[in-house]
């Protein structure tokens, strides 16, 4: 791979170690064992830790990204926990996703350029089913100047107000709070985050 074809999370992957681990987020591992089995869709899902474990319960599972590096760990690692998923190379805001319709869609910490956030999101409550769930967790803009994860640019980081307007025709649970972070070397120590639960 040459370095003119390699972006900034191919470079930030490429190494034997996953960045945020092997294991789900906290969160997706509370979440997911709630939901029944169904067809679901993993958006920025970088090395593939939680699209995995998802696979291991039973979900049919989409991933879609757009690191050539992430991709192919998380397939190993698909491939070592004995389940299938489907990774997609692809832009959050081009991608087929959009067109196809998801039992549930988890968003794990997928900071996006603020001028394209709010078209994804609501493309994400369309591509709903009836009762299809989101599972969303983000950093908040209180999380600004700490080291324990996020993107360091304020506008890149969450205002729980303007993140329920992005999700039409959803019913919403929404929650800030600082929580204990412990994701390999990505995300370490506390952190506050905006916890969002939806259903359509």
């Amino acid at each position: 791979m040459t370095g003119d074809k390699r972006n900034n999370w191919d470079i930030r992957y490429d190494e034997e170690r996953f960045f945020y681990g092997k294991e789900p987020n906290y969160f997706v591992a509370q979440q997911l064992p709630k939901l029944e089995k169904g067809r679901g869709l993993f958006l920025a899902e970088g090395e593939g830790r939680n699209a995995v474990f998802a696979a291991g319960l039973g979900h049919e599972v989409v991933a879609v990204d757009n690191s050539v590096v992430g991709r192919r760990k998380a397939l190993e690692l698909a491939a070592a926990r004995g389940v299938g998923i489907d990774y997609r190379l692809e832009d959050l805001n081009r991608g087929s996703w959009s067109k196809e319709r998801w039992d549930f869609v988890v968003l794990c910490f997928a900071h996006m350029d603020p001028a394209i956030m709010p078209t994804v999101h609501c493309q994400v409550a369309d591509s709903l089913l009836p009762n299809g769930k989101l599972v969303y967790l983000s950093f908040s803009k209180a999380q600004f100047g700490r080291k324990s994860g996020g993107p360091p640019r304020l506008e890149w980081l969450h205002d729980p107000t303007e993140l329920v307007t992005q999700f039409p025709g959803l019913d919403l649970k929404v929650e800030e709070r600082e929580v204990d972070l412990a994701e390999s070397v990505g995300h370490t120590g506390p952190a506050m985050v905006i916890e969002i639960t939806g259903s359509k």
